[in-house]
């Protein structure tokens, strides 16, 4: 196989992926803390959104520190109960910036927002809105009915939050709609209990079966193991948190306060698919099932459809490779093309294969970045191979030829080390011509 060389993409690839369709970059959740009033609780809302999301501006304001360009982010929360009556709304607003232009269309950029109110004892539902200028860029989200309960439950107080571990002990949320983020790190679920002392729980962490529309990836052992209970605990949201880095703090307290289960989740031994994680009390039949999804949230698209998949592994293997691969059912095939790449994975110990990610990132940069009307799948192109290959060339040139026909010179000047010559035929294909 052939090594790909790591390395930031080139601007004339970001300025064609801000047509890539990964979908709304618009997440939001919630979940319900009781307060040291035993009718009360606070609900915190966590939402964010993407640079591409939003609508910037240059920001000529010569007081305004803040960045080169300004996003106006203005959101509407609202509240209702059980009986459809809204309770509470909450305007939110705040400025979103970047330094680059580039990064205004970043699909990968986000900003964070957040409120909190009071509740009663019942069941909500919550709706966030992005207002914008325009109406055809308003979008709104709806999440799952949050309830809070006065008096003991078997059932987990909250919803579990999902995040990434931080050394002060605080957690980084994800915000990703009360799923888990498929990636390089390990995770940590904090769930919030009724429990007053340190009880100690038994908990199993088990992959569920695939969905008939699932991408079918492979099985993974259970994750099994024990936790104690932090009692009396107070979970807030850090006054070290930014737009750019929510944080939740738990601290002890005196009196009140609630039970944090603080469970480890081995992210780097999972694969995308559904989850149940159960949590028994120990000594009691209580028992807590909470299901998830682990989801890779900018899964490249070439590696959605399992046929293209496939086909582009055409410049890193052989056509023999390609048969075994590409034989037997849609499952099946998923199962080699993941086995293949495990192969290939630099860091096996984990299920995060940083080189297949690479590589089909680099597809679909190709396929865009490269498309034409005489070759409309740029990925297939000569320019789009030696793309996937080596990353984004250091620098790029353009000349015309005496017989005036465009070329178009890429230069590495990293290990890869070459140049690239290519060159605009009669019927307006781009021909690699030369290499040096």
């Amino acid at each position: 196989m052939s090594v790909l060389n790591a390395s930031s993409q080139g601007r004339g690839a970001q300025d064609r992926m801000m047509f890539l369709d990964y979908g709304d970059r618009f997440f939001a959740e919630a979940f319900v803390v009781p307060t040291s009033q035993p009718d009360s609780a606070t609900v915190t809302i966590l939402f964010r959104m993407a640079n591409d999301f939003l609508t910037f501006v240059r920001n000529d304001d010569r007081s305004d520190n803040g960045g080169e360009y300004v996003a106006n982010m203005q959101v509407s929360i609202e509240v209702r109960d059980s009986m459809g009556v809204i309770r509470q709304r909450i305007p939110w607003k705040s400025n979103a910036y970047t330094n680059t232009f580039e990064e205004t269309n970043s699909k990968t950029e986000f900003h964070y927002g957040w409120a909190t109110l009071r509740v009663g004892p019942g069941t909500y539902t919550i709706a966030i809105e992005l207002l914008a200028k325009k109406e055809s860029q308003q979008r709104q989200l709806r999440l799952p009915p949050v309830t809070f309960r006065s008096g003991r439950s078997k059932s987990p107080i909250a919803t579990p939050v999902f995040g990434e571990p931080q050394k002060s002990g605080a957690l980084r949320p994800y915000v990703f709609g009360g799923n888990l983020a498929f990636g390089p790190r390990d995770a940590s679920a904090w769930i919030i209990v009724d429990d007053t002392s340190e009880t100690m729980y038994d908990y199993r962490l088990r992959q569920l079966p695939y969905d008939i529309r699932d991408i079918r990836w492979w099985a993974v052992s259970d994750v099994v193991g024990e936790e104690r209970v932090q009692p009396r605990q107070n979970i807030t949201l850090s006054s070290r948190s930014t737009n750019d880095i929510p944080l939740l703090e738990s601290s002890s307290v005196g009196q009140g306060g609630v039970g944090l289960l603080n469970i480890d989740i081995p992210t780097t031994g999972l694969v995308p698919g559904r989850y149940q994680l159960d949590l028994v009390r120990r000594g009691s039949t209580d028992t807590i099932a909470v299901k998830f999804h682990v989801m890779w949230e900018l899964m490249p698209l070439s590696l959605r459809t399992i046929e293209y998949a496939i086909e582009i592994l055409q410049y890193v293997t052989t056509e023999d490779e390609l048969d075994v691969i590409d034989d037997g059912s849609d499952p099946e095939r998923r199962e080699k093309l993941m086995a293949w790449w495990k192969k290939q994975d630099p860091t096996p110990t984990t299920t995060w294969n940083e080189r297949m990610s690479e590589y089909y990132r680099r597809v679909d940069q190709a396929f865009f970045a490269f498309s034409t009307i005489q070759e409309p799948d740029g990925a297939r192109s000569d320019r789009g191979k030696i793309y996937i290959l080596h990353g984004p060339p250091t620098t790029t040139s353009k000349k015309m030829t005496t017989s005036d026909r465009p070329v178009e010179v890429w230069t590495y000047a990293n290990k890869v080390g070459k140049t690239f010559t290519f060159e605009t035929n009669d019927r307006g294909i781009v021909e690699l011509m030369d290499i040096k």
